[in-house]
């Protein structure tokens, strides 16, 4: 746009000469180059700064590399290099039958763990059932041992009360014993008495000494007799203790023995349950197996990730595929978004903002003109990266071109056919600054647009 500027002001001026409307002289020449530097420089650079005009434009889309997630054979291609498609469309088949057999393996191996869950939750049940019986154990032992002492208590009462009947039996015997004396006495007085004079006591009254003696013997007899029951009750009583205290002593080991049982089952319990939470654990380990598995098998079948179409498609049946990035499959190009890339000079993008509008022309659409708006400036270029490395960086090779990328979006009305990744073209962007000389990138964007029907791109 700047040569045709400049080629019309040149010819402004020789005709202005050959008209002779200006004389050749030194100051007329003059004074025509400082117009010319300002008539054509100063648009130039409110130009540039205003709307940038930029032929260095490409097209671009994602590119997935086709890395297979699992190794094998191919076992049947469906996908056409170059073939449009949809997400989800097959794109060939590897042979699944190694991550069958894992799958089934591993299926077989979650169902085995689940019966040993099964298992252990039953013996954590008959665990639970023998804590229940040994704690009823315990609490009978316990009762038994109370009863025991209860026992023991009431044989002590019975050996406390014959002691006691024993004391009452022997002062009984005692006063018996001294009543008999007494009678004795008696009587010997009255038979002695009665034989030396038989007037002096009446036979009566003898009689009656022999019977208060006889009677004092009887209740002597009777007295001793008593005594030699207490005793008797006494040696029972003690008996009937040292029975208790043995059943005691014996209550108290069972209930010794059946703390012990309810330690052991207790401990069986706590065994079971643990063998419950590695059960589970197993289970769980089988299931991820299995689910590494099912997805191993379902990765035998690749897949369009999304609309597009696949290049570089080279595989044939019996193909090795591994997971391997730089062996990939092929290469998938993602029709769903397309981009329009777009290199400046850094110094004509000091006006541009996301949002400015955009008019483009594109190479492989000859006559069209597309809209669209900036997205944004890239603020990075590869020239200021300095990779890790072992070297240092060498002064010499330190530098820019001076070029910062555009990414713009086309409007959502516009309808493009399909456009190839990598296609070329032509961008005007027009700022909110300088709208007057807009229009000479609006000329000359409109012009590419003609010219690309006779000029190659």
């Amino acid at each position: 746009m700047i040569a045709f500027m400049l080629t019309i002001y040149v010819a402004v001026v020789v005709l202005l000469f050959k008209m002779k409307l200006v004389k050749p002289n030194p100051y007329p020449i003059a004074l025509i180059l400082v117009a010319g530097i300002f008539v054509i420089g100063g648009p130039a650079v409110a130009w540039t700064l205003s709307a940038p005009v930029s032929p260095r434009v490409v097209t671009t889309q994602y590119v997935v590399q086709l890395v297979p997630y699992v190794k094998g054979q191919v076992a049947k291609v469906h996908a056409q290099a170059n073939v449009p498609m949809k997400k989800g469309d097959l794109l060939l088949e590897i042979n699944p039958t190694p991550y069958q057999n894992a799958l089934d393996q591993a299926t077989a191996q979650l169902q085995a763990a689940r019966e040993g869950l099964k298992q252990a939750e039953a013996g954590v049940d008959v665990a639970k059932a023998s804590v229940a019986s040994a704690a009823a154990g315990v609490q009978q032992a316990t009762a038994a041992v109370g009863q025991s002492k209860a026992v023991v208590s009431n044989a002590l009462a019975s050996i406390k009360r014959a002691k006691a009947g024993i004391a009452s039996a022997e002062a009984g015997v005692t006063k018996a014993k001294a009543a008999d004396d007494l009678a004795k006495t008696e009587e010997q007085i009255a038979v002695n008495l009665q034989k030396t004079d038989a007037g002096a006591i009446s036979a009566l009254r003898v009689t009656q000494s022999v019977q208060s003696r006889q009677a004092a013997d009887a209740a002597l007899q009777a007295a001793e007799t008593g005594v030699n029951e207490a005793q008797a009750a006494l040696l029972q009583a003690e008996a009937g203790l040292s029975q208790s205290q043995a059943a005691e002593q014996q209550a108290a080991a069972g209930l010794v023995a059946a703390r012990a049982v309810q330690q052991q089952v207790d401990a069986s319990e706590s065994q079971a349950m643990l063998g419950v939470k590695i059960a589970a654990s197993k289970v769980q380990a089988a299931e991820a197996q299995v689910s590494d598995a099912q997805f191993n098998l379902g990765q035998c079948k690749m897949l369009a990730p999304a609309d597009g179409y696949v290049v570089n498609w080279t595989v044939q049946e019996g193909t090795m595929l591994v997971p391997v990035p730089l062996a990939a499959a092929g290469t998938f190009i993602n029709t769903e978004q397309t981009f329009i890339v777009a290199s400046y000079p850094q110094n004509w993008l000091m006006n541009v903002e996301s949002g400015d509008d955009v008019e483009l022309v594109l190479n492989p659409f000859p006559g069209r003109l597309f809209k669209g708006k900036v997205d944004q400036v890239i603020p990075a270029t590869g020239e200021g990266q300095f990779d890790p490395s072992k070297s240092v960086p060498l002064a010499s090779q330190v530098g820019s071109h001076g070029f910062l990328a555009v990414k713009i979006l086309l409007d959502q009305d516009q309808t493009i056919p399909s456009l190839p990744l990598g296609a070329g073209g032509t961008v005007a962007i027009y700022t909110d600054h300088g709208k007057p000389v807009h229009i000479i990138s609006k000329v000359a964007i409109r012009m590419q647009k003609w010219l690309l029907y006779i000029m190659p791109s």
